[in-house]
């Protein structure tokens, strides 16, 4: 694979005398901590390369064929003009867990003791495992510093096509938990790489062993093995109001009756996206998810019977993804609030705006399947399987009798899944940005 070849431009080579300076290359980043190899004893979670990209500046120069080379070669640079490469701009793709680089990244984390999904020798089973991973990977290339040799022939001059020299690759690393939606991990690690003698693609060769090593060691980050072993990381309360917002409760509801409660209900427009919210209380405050609402101040609400007024995000928590909005409204007949959660096999109701907008105050019947620690975060979710989609994200989950113990949050998205909805209980929603029932 021609993998370098792809997103660089070259140059043309011309006659002319080569005065080009080599480029300072930045030595390889390694991880604070002694790493130890992970054992087949201890339990594993399992990742998935997602997606890889070059996101470098336009213009800047990535590597060089400088007129003295640090590597070996005939007639190094000979007939090079000007030695300077530099990058065309623009984000561009480089490949996932299916491509040449994905197989180096399964190659070099599988060898430390990660589960990684994607084997490149499963040619039936690998796209299923990795739709089911826990961890999805991506890598964005950020620096490229490199310096090379284009080899020429010893009679004539002319060039051989064959490139010797060193590379440094830095690569900036992120971890997604697919269940919580949150960014776990970041960290930026740098690879560098050195080939003496000139061989066929040795550009390419010098780019994938850098990139090797930068994925080698950001295996070796003692925060992705906690990560891997199920180590549990404590969230962060990011929500820096110090007093508690005091929330009326509701009327009490004797049976789950849509049309007593379809007012409470709300879509959530978001630049072409929307999601799913309902009021709690009667002044005017609504709950929905953080990423419905990403880092927007103001949102649009449009309510059950159509009327559309804007809303101000007040608090929210990434963490829990839970967010709270401020609308000027009175509420007249609010919801029952209910911390408890009912026990498993009791009927639930789903309530939102599942894939367009049209489809608002839809509602979905199921039961609560389980409940579900995420052993990384140590947060909890309520499993049901009543049918949730894309859009549903923020909306109410009743009970039997119409009262609110939960929020839609995300689903099991693989291609075997059916019925696998995950909300979040009311009592944490409401700790994670600091409300309390009055």
């Amino acid at each position: 694979m021609k993998i370098i070849l792809s997103f660089l431009v070259f140059l043309i080579f011309s006659g002319c005398y080569n005065t080009t300076q080599p480029m300072k290359t930045i030595n390889t980043t390694m991880p604070k901590g002694e790493f130890v190899k992970i054992s087949k004893k201890e339990s594993k979670s399992t990742f998935a390369l997602a997606k890889l990209i070059a996101d470098i500046d336009r213009g800047e120069t990535i590597f060089t064929f400088p007129a003295k080379a640090t590597t070996k070669g005939y007639l190094c640079n000979y007939s090079i003009m000007d030695g300077d490469v530099t990058y065309s701009g623009g984000k561009k793709y480089l490949g996932d867990w299916s491509t040449e680089l994905g197989d180096i990244f399964y190659e070099e984390l599988t060898r430390l003791g990660y589960n990684i999904a994607g084997d490149p020798k499963d040619l039936f089973n690998a796209n299923a495992s990795v739709s089911s991973a826990e961890y999805l990977i991506a890598g964005r290339v950020i620096k490229m510093t490199g310096n090379f040799c284009s080899d020429h022939d010893f009679w004539y001059a002319l060039p051989t096509n064959k490139y010797s020299g060193e590379m440094s690759v830095t690569v900036e690393w992120s971890v997604l938990n697919t269940l919580t939606k949150n960014i776990v991990l970041n960290e930026t690690i740098t690879g560098y790489y050195k080939l003496e003698k000139p061989e066929k693609e040795g550009i390419t060769t010098v780019f994938e062993n850098a990139f090797a090593i930068s994925s080698e060691n950001f295996a070796k980050s003692i925060k992705l093995r906690n990560l891997a072993v199920g180590k549990k990381i404590v969230a962060t309360n990011d929500n820096n109001s110090k007093e508690n917002i005091k929330i009326t409760q509701g009327k009490s509801q004797k049976e789950f009756d849509i049309n007593n409660l379809r007012s409470n209900i709300v879509t959530i427009r978001i630049g072409q996206g929307h999601g799913s919210g309902f009021f709690i209380g009667n002044n005017g405050y609504l709950l929905t998810n953080a990423h419905v609402v990403g880092d927007s101040n103001s949102v649009q609400i449009i309510t059950s019977s159509g009327m559309e007024i804007e809303g101000q995000v007040i608090r929210k928590s990434k963490s829990r993804d839970v967010a709270l909005i401020k609308v000027p409204l009175k509420i007249t007949n609010s919801l029952y609030l209910k911390f408890q959660i009912p026990d498993i096999a009791s009927d639930v109701y789903a309530a939102g705006t599942p894939i367009d907008e049209a489809l608002k105050t839809t509602v979905t019947k199921g039961i609560i399947s389980n409940i579900r620690v995420d052993k990384t975060s140590g947060l909890k979710f309520i499993q049901a399987d009543a049918s949730i989609s894309p859009g549903n994200s923020g909306g109410p989950l009743f009970d039997k009798s119409g009262n609110v113990i939960g929020i839609s949050v995300a689903k099991y998205n693989t291609n075997s899944a059916e019925g696998l909805g995950l909300f979040i209980p009311l009592q944490d929603a409401f700790n994670s940005i600091k409300l309390q029932i009055e």
